[in-house]
């Protein structure tokens, strides 16, 4: 599968309740307090897993990044959706909103 260009796009503060602490893979699943929202959030490399809680609140600063849905990597999506609908389903979402994905960072946490 093609790689994604990854550009980025800005910085933001959110508050955020941690779900799940991957320490392995450093990643977190959180939700976004104020928009009621999942994020998935790759962790900054230097970042101290170890120091997060399950189901606390912290005030997250996180790197947004965006990248293009290419004419190589939407041809070979449309080939794996043929026989997964609900992949199908989320390319023609995407499609329809601007083709484009977002990458979370979580860069700091307090």
């Amino acid at each position: 599968m093609s790689n994604l260009e990854w550009k980025y796009a800005e910085t933001v503060e959110r508050r955020i309740r941690v779900m799940k602490v991957n320490y392995k893979e450093r990643h977190l699943d959180a939700q976004n307090i104020d928009d009621n929202v999942p994020l998935c959030l790759e962790a900054q490399e230097g970042l101290d897993l170890n120091r997060i809680k399950k189901a606390k609140i912290y005030n997250a600063t996180i790197k947004v990044s965006t990248a293009e849905l290419s004419g190589d990597l939407e041809r070979q999506l449309t080939e794996l959706s043929m026989e997964d609908a609900k992949l199908r389903h989320s390319l023609k979402v995407m499609k329809q909103s601007g083709s484009q994905f977002k990458k979370f960072e979580l860069i700091a946490i307090k």
